[in-house]
């Protein structure tokens, strides 16, 4: 059944049809007679004969409002403020802003008067030209396209209905296009095979459409029943430079606003961080927004620059498209599962299929695309390797101070000096082996000898009573220490003394211990000591102060 805008338009064709006929008619007969009265006799009968007469015009009614809205003059004002310029400028257009200094285009004015879409005026919509004044963006995506070009396998295709066939494969991008319809629905979609055909970690690019239905919401709840969850949503934003018609001919729509766009909802399975994955995903390559005509001859295809923007964000070399086009949709590096009826618009006779680069497609086996995918990675990931030059111009998430310190403890200390007031520090007092990323701590505390005088103080715990102070960094080393005599020593069970320093075994069970020299001891640890505490020594000997 014809729309209303069809309708519509096929009636104006008409009358303009039967307009133009009447004018041919009537220049006709006005050339006739004037070719009669050129004659010496012309006749008389003929000429007074009327011509075909035009359509009266319609009468004007004074309270029907007019047919489309006027604007009401404005008078023109004088600013003495802006200099000679400005004001020429003011005077001769009526949209400038002299405090701007631009001139305002009215976009939405345009498609209203005549039918073109504001986003047909963004600069450097095309991918060809979108990078010019951004030379190290535009090798970053020439060295990203070359090295996926150069790890791709050959395209291959099947039938929709052998989709089944392809588990046990694993997958690392799959991008739908669901071709729905009365026979197909969103209760449809989600009953496809798609948790056992993808890979963990992986991602799902599903096409949901204008947004004016349920499809974003539609699309989520699918998403979640294949056990993703939407991470991104990128949007075609369709242009209509060749295929603008005029005002009031766009597609009706049920909306309150013509729909322009169509959203592809991301979604992430598994455990994938941009700042330390980037061997499977590359972040920030791309926008979330394509620009494009769209095909006249397929309506229901999308941008092939989706394509382009998948391979560099996902490094993963397992891509699988499910509703894809015989015309379009083969390409490397891809397996493409035909949308119904799709197949048989391939050759019949047996000829071979290319992709629309010119590279030889055919049936998908899985022997050798397994084969092919493990040649590629040479024992390793199946991803497109990384190159020095790729990693170094690739965007990269921003350094925030204190997210992670450190990533391991360590519980050794050394002292080192040569002389002087001694400073204790290694295992005394300070929790060396304290979990990882604590942030900012007070610092390992070495004892401040107190002279005692006593010897022979020897009890089964001994305890120094200290306080010290550290240095904290992205790999804290931290100084600590206090004074005391320059003979001291202990005796354990697993202590050895020597003239002028000892190694001290200051655990029974052999849990560290501290080498101090007379003179300074710098604790070394990374994100190790925990506030300010009792240096304490286990052991059976004595201590002599």
């Amino acid at each position: 059944m014809a729309t209303t805008t069809e309708v519509i338009s096929s009636v104006n064709d008409l009358l303009a049809s039967h307009s133009a006929l009447i004018l041919k008619v009537r220049n006709s007969q006005q050339s006739h007679r004037r070719q009669l009265r050129s004659l010496q006799f012309p006749p008389a009968e003929i000429l007074d004969l009327p011509l075909i007469p035009s359509s009266p015009p319609s009468p004007v009614d004074a309270d029907s409002p007019p047919s489309s809205p006027t604007l009401n003059s404005r008078a023109p004002v004088f600013r003495g403020d802006l200099p000679p310029a400005k004001r020429a400028r003011v005077a001769r257009y009526k949209n400038y802003v002299p405090e701007e200094e631009t001139i305002r285009n009215d976009y939405s004015q345009r498609y209203v008067d005549g039918g073109e879409w504001p986003q047909n005026w963004v600069l450097g919509a095309d991918p060809e030209h979108r990078f010019e004044e951004y030379p190290k963006q535009q090798r970053l995506l020439g060295l990203k396209r070359a090295s996926v070009n150069s790890h791709s396998v050959a395209p291959s295709y099947l039938p929709f209905s052998a989709l089944q066939s392809l588990h046990p494969a694993k997958f690392d991008v799959i991008l739908l296009d669901p071709p729905f319809s009365s026979s197909f629905t969103w209760e449809h979609l989600q009953e496809l095979p798609i948790p056992a055909l993808a890979a963990d970690p992986s991602f799902v690019f599903l096409w949901v459409g204008s947004g004016a239905g349920e499809g974003l919401e539609s699309g989520r709840e699918v998403l979640a029943k294949w056990g993703y969850r939407r991470c991104e949503d990128v949007v075609w934003v369709k242009t209509n430079t060749t295929t603008n018609r005029g005002p009031g001919t766009d597609p009706p729509t049920s909306s309150l606003l013509t729909r322009t766009k169509q959203h592809c909802l991301i979604g992430i399975r598994g455990t994938v961080r941009r700042s330390t994955d980037s061997w499977f995903v590359h972040c920030n390559v791309d926008t979330d927004v394509i620009f494009w005509e769209g095909d006249p001859t397929d309506p229901t295809r999308k941008p092939p620059e989706m394509y382009t923007l998948i391979e560099n964000f996902c490094l993963g070399t397992r891509r699988l498209e499910v509703f894809g086009h015989a015309s379009s949709s083969l390409r490397r590096g891809w397996v493409t599962a035909l949308a119904p009826g799709q197949e048989d618009r391939l050759p019949q006779d047996g000829s071979p299929v290319y992709s629309e680069d010119g590279a030889p497609a055919s049936r998908w086996d899985r022997d050798a695309w397994d084969t092919d995918i493990k040649t590629l990675a040479n024992g390793g990931k199946t991803v497109v390797p990384m190159t020095p030059e790729i990693d170094a111009l690739r965007p990269k998430s921003p350094f925030r101070p204190g997210a992670q310190n450190a990533n391991s403890n360590s519980g050794g200390a050394m002292g080192m000096g040569g002389g002087g007031a001694r400073f204790g520090g290694g295992n005394r007092g300070g929790n060396f082996g304290g979990p990882q990323n604590q942030g900012q701590w007070p610092g390992m505390m070495g004892g401040m000898g107190v002279p005692m005088g006593a010897g022979g103080m020897g009890a089964p715990m001994m305890g120094q009573m200290g306080m010290g102070y550290g240095f904290n960094g992205a790999m804290a080393g931290a100084m600590a220490g206090g004074w005391g005599d320059q003979s001291q020593y202990a005796m354990g069970d697993q202590g050895q003394y020597m003239e002028g320093q000892y190694m001290d075994g200051a655990w029974d069970d052999g849990m560290g211990g501290a080498m101090n020299m007379a003179g300074m001891n710098a604790g070394t640890g990374m994100n190790g000591g925990m506030g300010m505490g009792m240096g304490q020594q286990w052991g059976n000997g004595s201590t002599r102060y």
